[in-house]
């Protein structure tokens, strides 16, 4: 029995099990368990909403070689970084190199250089799909309750982002032209689109600060839907843009822009305050081509509505608002009211994205490297999103009173336990069950009406301010000294 392979030739891995692999085979399929990996119990939580194949190596080109960071362990290895503020690339080679040593494989230096190449090597058009298709879920799980009036709100504003101070973040976004050379960052204007019963972040658009963002609208208007309201400030209420809107069939709701005299005088009468009003074609405006300008409508029809506020601690009395919803019966003035109020969500969007997330200081030192930075920001913030929408749809809560900053904490609180329960499904779901509990159970008070002054309560610190740059800079006379202790004067005594 023990020579069983002179008696069947070549049948000896039939009768007796598969022969012991080479080395060689062996590392092969280590390394390629490791390709295939993810490194992150954040695949196991979000990979019914990522394309995982977008993940996969590709046929040709640089990332079809076999490399340790490939591009699924890039890609969930930079998202954990961005949901965890401050996570260092040194932190994400080490998690790395923990999986090889539980893997028994070959422990990778620890100079983040191959990391680093390897997020270059990320390509932007696969995380442009990652987005669509995570944005394309989410937006799938809106009810039609949580629509206003049928219509699904589109909700626009505009930030700032700060970058790292390095030549080439100076050239592509340069720093306030108010700011002395070498005193400044380099500052990313972000124009972006939420969806107002999701929160999601559907689209953007990057710039500089040169940059105006009612010029940016335009690049938005093949993404609205007919069914879509566009929600925005007085900042991208113009002409144009409300003349490119309606040609797209697209409604909007807008505040009036502090420029433009309304006469309630004037105009068809629907109610006080309350007019169907025609506007007509300015002059051409500043970086308008006479084509496109005479491309648009001469006159356009819109209902003003004037809104006053008799709320103690609002900075604002009353305010005029432009819209392409004429219906007085359907859609009344409290209800324009009621709407336009909500448009301050898009601020606590921004404030999720930048402060809680650290989104507000990017820090990659390249523009292209920027870029896919906010890319895999907005793709987290999206996630969560997601699971936000998870809770609220299995505990039957409101989605709007979710807590952003309790679900990304729970988020990282419960990660540990779900990466050590992989192999055991029951464990696995009954911890998916607690966090999404754990989840719908931290909602945020309504607070109506609540007056929140923009002051901080906490100092700076007294240190001096650099106003050239810093190789050229000297502490001044009065400061040289500052923080030790003083010399007692001693009285003599005769």
């Amino acid at each position: 029995m023990l020579e069983r392979e002179r008696f069947f030739p070549g049948f000896n891995h039939i009768l007796c099990g598969n022969p012991p692999r080479s080395a060689l085979a062996q590392l092969k399929q280590k390394f390629a368990d490791l390709r295939e990996s993810s490194l992150s119990e954040l695949s196991d939580l979000f990979c019914s909403l990522v394309p995982l194949d977008k993940l996969k190596p590709k046929e040709s080109d640089e990332n079809s070689r076999e490399r340790i960071y490939s591009l699924n362990v890039t890609f969930w290895a930079f998202l954990h970084q961005v949901i965890n503020p401050r996570t260092s690339c040194r932190e994400a080679v080490s998690r790395v190199q923990s999986f090889c040593s539980h893997r028994g494989l070959e422990m990778p230096s620890s100079e983040t250089t191959a990391y680093c190449k390897a997020r270059q090597r990320l390509p932007i058009e696969d995380l442009n799909s990652i987005h669509k298709s995570v944005v394309e879920k989410v937006q799938g799980r809106v009810r039609d309750e949580q629509l206003w009036k049928g219509h699904g709100i589109k909700v626009m504003d505009g930030t700032g982002i700060t970058l790292a101070d390095t030549p080439e973040n100076q050239e592509d976004f340069p720093q306030p032209s108010s700011q002395l050379p070498g005193c400044g960052f380099p500052v990313l204007k972000m124009v972006a689109c939420f969806c107002l019963s999701s929160g999601a972040l559907l689209k953007w658009v990057e710039t500089n600060l040169k940059s105006h963002e009612s010029r940016i609208l335009q690049q938005f208007l093949g993404f609205f839907g007919a069914n879509d309201v566009v929600l925005t400030d007085r900042g991208f209420t113009s002409y144009s843009n409300i003349g490119l809107l309606i040609q797209q069939g697209v409604n909007l709701v807008m505040r009036a822009h502090q420029a433009r005299k309304i006469d309630y005088r004037s105009g068809v009468r629907l109610g006080r305050y309350d007019r169907l009003m025609t506007w007509i074609k300015p002059q051409r405006q500043k970086g308008w081509s006479k084509d496109d300008w005479a491309a648009l409508p001469d006159t356009i029809q819109l209902r003003c509505v004037r809104i006053f506020i008799a709320v103690k601690g609002f900075r604002v009395r009353q305010y005029d608002l432009v819209t392409t919803l004429t219906d007085h019966e359907i859609y009344t003035v409290e209800d324009l009211a009621d709407l336009y109020y909500q448009r301050w969500a898009v601020e606590l969007f921004f404030r999720h994205i930048k402060t809680t997330m650290g989104m507000e200081e990017l820090r990659c030192k390249k523009p292209k490297m920027v870029r896919k930075e906010l890319q895999m920001f907005i793709i987290a913030y999206n996630l969560i999103r997601a699971l936000m929408q998870e809770a609220a749809a299995r505990h039957s809560c409101d989605l709007d009173r979710l807590s952003f900053k309790a679900t990304v904490d729970t988020l990282r609180d419960f990660r540990v336990a779900l990466n050590a329960t992989t192999d055991k499904p029951k464990t696995y779901q009954r911890i998916m069950d607690e966090m999404f509990q754990v989840i719908a159970s931290e909602s945020v008070p309504l607070r109506m009406n609540r007056s929140e002054p923009r002051a901080l309560k906490k100092r700076p610190k007294p240190f001096q301010r650099l106003m050239c740059h810093r190789s050229e800079f000297k502490v001044s006379k009065s400061r040289k000294n500052k923080g030790k202790p003083k010399p007692k004067n001693v009285v003599k005594t005769a």
